[in-house]
């Protein structure tokens, strides 16, 4: 027979920007048809989670530069589709997987390889040859022989010509070296040239650590320099875009999100799965999860997990932070919630709109989020935690059951 799926989901939009012990799911179904599912979900939703979490932390470092996706050739087979899409979500402005970016209509991009470059007698005859092939689009890759020694005169040759056409060359590609030092004598050279529009690609390893430190290295160099020296680094940034690929699509030193699915009711009575480790405690019940903003300046202050149904947490009301316990934190005034949860199927039909799953507005979704998160909360280094708590109906129920079953 055939299978076909009758229950119904909710969960987050795409691109929401979520925390430890909420719910980004919800299924409510036959028990045989929501164990069916919860392989596929957890695959789908724990890799594409952890590569749209890590662009967005690439993202954060790289500030005001553009970072494309060059990951497709160190990805785990077709899985490169699905982290080419997350990435998208995360802040990942464009992809070199050109079948991907077909598929998901989203911007491709790329230079050509060292290896075109050593087919040719000579660079210049290389660079020569792909401006003819991509007048409109010419991005020369500068570092198989030396980087300015070679490689960006000849871009500069390419340029001119292609200016004599009535072209623009697009920029330069460098992915090996000291990036840092390399795009700040790059664009120099450029803009002495007359071509201070030029895009410089840096790639090689990159992540989040790498590219916040060539970003510094660029925009404050040690020792005493000229007024015209940092201006010329400030616009040095303006004109980099970073290509990460082995750290984006494999998760980097992140291999594996731990997503967990679990029954947590049966015909509407709430169960609970009971560990000696707090963290692994598994609220019981079907939920709601509201999202508190400062009303004037839209800040996130904390989500509260509710059951479904319950009143939404009004200003006084006291709310337990788990996995400490003890730890409350009150709502305060000038706070205003809103339900993350959003019906996405009902009874086997899909009902969410195009919103809650296009990639465009799923990336702008989480900037817009991210960008309202305390920085402290997003800093790399230690950063505070986000509070998480539970309504006190829910947290008695927790502890009710907890204390049924032997915890």
């Amino acid at each position: 027979g055939t299978f076909k799926f009758t229950g119904s989901i909710q969960g987050v939009p795409e691109g929401t920007v979520v925390f430890p012990r909420e719910p980004l799911l919800q299924v409510e179904a036959p028990i045989i048809e929501a164990q069916i599912i919860e392989s596929a979900l957890l695959n789908i939703i724990n890799y594409s989670t952890l590569v749209a979490t890590k662009a967005a932390r690439i993202c954060t470092a790289a500030r005001k530069a553009s970072v494309v996706d060059f990951g497709l050739r160190r990805a785990q087979g077709d899985g490169a589709y699905l982290g080419t899409r997350a990435s998208m979500i995360g802040g990942v402005s464009g992809t070199s997987f050109v079948d991907a970016a077909r598929q998901l209509r989203v911007p491709a991009v790329g230079t050509h390889a060292h290896s075109w470059v050593q087919l040719f007698p000579s660079e210049i005859d290389a660079f020569r040859a792909y401006a003819r092939i991509f007048p409109s689009n010419c991005l020369l890759l500068v570092d198989t022989y030396n980087v300015l020694e070679s490689g960006v005169p000849n871009a500069i040759v390419i340029a001119k010509e292609l200016k004599a056409a009535g072209k623009d060359i697009l920029g330069v590609r460098i992915d090996s070296g000291d990036l840092a030092s390399l795009a700040v004598e790059t664009y120099r050279a450029f803009k002495n040239a007359g071509f201070s529009s030029i895009k410089i690609v840096l790639s090689n390893d990159l992540d989040e650590a790498l590219i916040e430190s060539i970003t510094r290295q660029v925009e404050s160099p040690l020792g005493k320099v000229s007024r015209a020296e940092i201006k010329l680094r400030q616009e040095t940034m303006d004109h980099i875009t970073f290509g990460v690929g082995t750290r984006l699509i494999t998760g980097g030193e992140q291999a594996a999100l731990g997503g967990v699915y679990k029954l947590v009711a049966v015909d509407g009575e709430p169960r609970i799965k009971v560990s000696e480790n707090v963290t692994k405690i598994i609220d019981p019940g079907i939920k709601d999860v509201y999202r508190f903003k400062d009303t004037r300046s839209s800040m996130l202050f904390t989500d509260v997990i509710t059951l479904r149904g319950e009143q939404a947490p009004v200003s006084g009301e006291k709310i337990h932070v788990l996995p400490e316990p003890g730890k409350n934190i009150v709502i305060e005034p000038g706070l205003t919630g809103e339900p993350l949860l959003q019906p996405l199927i009902e009874d086997g039909v899909r009902v969410a709109g195009d919103d809650a799953v296009s990639i465009d507005t799923g990336r702008a979704r989480c900037k817009e989020q991210l960008d309202r998160l305390d920085p402290a909360s997003r800093r790399f280094l230690n950063p505070q935690p986000y509070l998480v708590g539970l309504s006190a109906r829910l947290y008695r129920l927790r502890q009710d059951l907890i204390s049924r079953h032997g915890g």
